[in-house]
Order: structure tokens, then C-alpha cells, then sequence
């Protein structure tokens, strides 16, 4: 015990000194730590950046105009989710879509997939609850042996499925005639004609078919606008030349694997997709991808 010239300090008043720089020492270790951790991060994304790993999302901006359409409509095109991703880039995907302000989602397949829990495709689902959301599958979803019991899954998530069925859907001042058919294996599975019988009027058409391949049916349909998914955008491509290497369907260097697309009188507008690899394969310079399609009346 030590004395000075008012009185006794104890034993007390040292530990509480002790106990302030262990406190100090383990808060300076903590902050060095968070800003190695951060060091490390933007390290690894200045690398996967410049390896063309996909470290962020695109959102991709098109407009059509057409004389049906009476009022300015904002359409997001999902595709491709493969069940993938984490907490916190679902809930950041859910944020950035609901950010576009959409008046409806169209998804055209691959939302799930095969041999997987569903709970993340389901939990992405649950941030757009609010927003009609239109479905097709996609071929992964088709190998699923309960694809019945996963439609439902998507029913009771607020989803409306068109497998060989449409909707009417109002939006504003405007009737979308929204259609969907479902992935099968090759597109002679499907007749021009029974396509075609799926539209009951003259609103504007929209079918969803996950192949971007079968442009051949889709340039026989009297349809306004056909939206896919499936190619992932080519998966890789070339940097600089922006050249994608191969696509599901198509091979090497295929011509369907995003943008708007002429098909006939038909539209053809394809998403890159969200999930960030194919089987493991990363993709390499080419981001996943939210579409945003604006369809405005036509201008004289």
C-alpha cells in the first residue's frame, strides 16, 4: 500500500489502472484487426476485379416502345438465381430490385435448382413479397423429381406460375398479357401454333420461355416480347472485346446471351442471370445481372 501527502491509495486503484490498459490495448488490437480485415477485402476485390471474378451485380437499363402500351410500365427480369447466394447479398439483391421501383417481376426459370435446398431462392423471394412476380421454369427446376410440390413453393411465396397458362394483368392505364411455358428439353416439345393459343387478345404479349436457343419458335409466334434467361451470358468473356466464350445450347461464341434481340415481329430480351458461377465455374468478366425494361407508348 502506498501513502502521499492527502491520504492511502489502494490496491484498488491500481488494478483499475491495469484493467484501463488491457481494456485499451485489446480495443487498439481490434480496431488494427478491422482495418487489416479491411486492407485484406479491398485487396481481394482490386484482384477479383482485375481477374474479372463477379464481385458486384449489373443493373442493365432497356426500353421498348409500343403503341399498345399507355402508360410508362418498369419491368425487372430476373433469371438464374440457382438457389445461390448468402444472407446478407439476398437481402442486398432484394434492396437493390425494390430500389428500381418495379410495377412487376417476370422470371423467366432457374430461380431454384435441381438437387438443392430451395431456402435461399425462397428467402430472396420473401424480400419482393409485395411485387407480382411471374414465373417459368427453367431446365434445372424441370429435372427436379417434386417440381410440383416447388411450383407450389413459389404459389404460396406469392409467385404466380405460368406453366402453358396466362394472365391478364393490369398496370395503370395498360393490360399486359403475360404467358409462360415451360422449359422441356428441346423446343419441338412446342408447336408455333399451341404457343400462340395461349394469347386471347390483342394487349401486349409477353411470353416467358427460359431458352434464348429456341429463337426459332419464338420467331413464328405473334407475340410483342419473349424474355429468357439460361445462356448466363456467356459465362466468360473475352476482356477487353467483351466477347462471350460459351452458352448452354449454343457452344462456343453464341450469339443469344443478352440484350433485346429481334425474333420475327417478337422482341427478344435476355437476362445475363444472378448466380455467379456454373457448377463451380466462376464467370469471368461478366457480371450477374438485374434488367430493368421500361415499356413507353409510342412516340410520332
Amino acid at each position: 500500500m502506498c501513502k502521499n501527502g492527502s491520504g492511502v491509495i489502494g490496491k484498488s486503484y491500481f488494478d483499475a489502472k491495469a484493467a484501463g490498459r488491457t481494456a485499451a490495448f485489446f480495443l487498439l488490437r481490434a480496431k488494427i484487426e478491422t482495418m487489416r480485415k479491411e486492407k485484406v477485402t479491398a485487396l481481394l476485390k482490386t484482384i477479383g476485379s482485375k481477374a474479372g471474378l463477379p464481385l458486384t451485380t449489373d443493373i442493365t437499363f432497356y426500353m421498348i416502345e409500343d403503341e399498345k402500351i399507355q402508360d410508362e410500365i418498369r419491368i425487372v427480369l430476373l433469371s438464374d438465381f440457382h438457389n445461390d447466394y448468402g444472407e446478407a447479398d439476398i437481402l442486398r439483391l432484394g434492396r437493390e430490385v425494390r430500389n428500381l421501383k418495379p410495377d412487376l417481376i417476370l422470371m423467366p426459370g432457374d430461380m431454384a435448382e435441381e438437387h438443392h435446398h430451395q431456402e435461399r431462392t425462397f428467402a430472396f423471394l420473401e424480400t419482393l413479397k409485395g411485387i407480382p412476380m411471374y414465373y417459368s421454369t427453367g431446365n434445372h427446376e424441370e429435372y427436379r423429381w417434386d417440381l410440383t410440390e416447388l411450383k407450389q413453393r413459389f404459389r404460396d411465396n406469392g409467385v404466380i406460375v405460368l406453366d402453358e397458362k396466362k394472365e391478364l394483368v393490369p398496370v395503370k392505364n395498360t393490360v399486359l398479357e403475360i404467358a409462360g411455358i415451360s422449359c422441356r428439353l428441346n423446343m419441338s416439345a412446342f408447336m408455333p401454333s399451341a404457343v400462340n393459343g395461349l394469347f386471347e387478345t390483342d394487349h401486349y404479349r409477353i411470353l416467358l420461355s427460359h431458352k434464348p436457343n429456341w429463337i426459332g419458335l419464338y420467331e413464328q409466334l405473334n407475340c410483342d416480347l419473349v424474355v429468357c434467361g439460361h445462356a448466363h451470358g456467356g459465362q466468360w468473356h473475352i476482356p477487353f472485346v467483351d466477347i462471350p466464350v460459351a452458352a448452354p445450347s449454343q457452344g462456343f461464341l453464341p450469339k443469344y446471351t443478352s440484350g433485346i434481340h429481334d425474333a420475327g415481329q417478337s422482341k427478344m430480351l435476355i437476362g445475363r442471370g444472378l448466380t455467379r458461377h456454373y457448377h463451380g465455374i466462376p464467370r469471368l468478366f461478366n457480371n450477374p445481372e438485374i434488367v430493368i425494361l421500361t415499356l413507353r407508348p409510342r412516340t410520332i
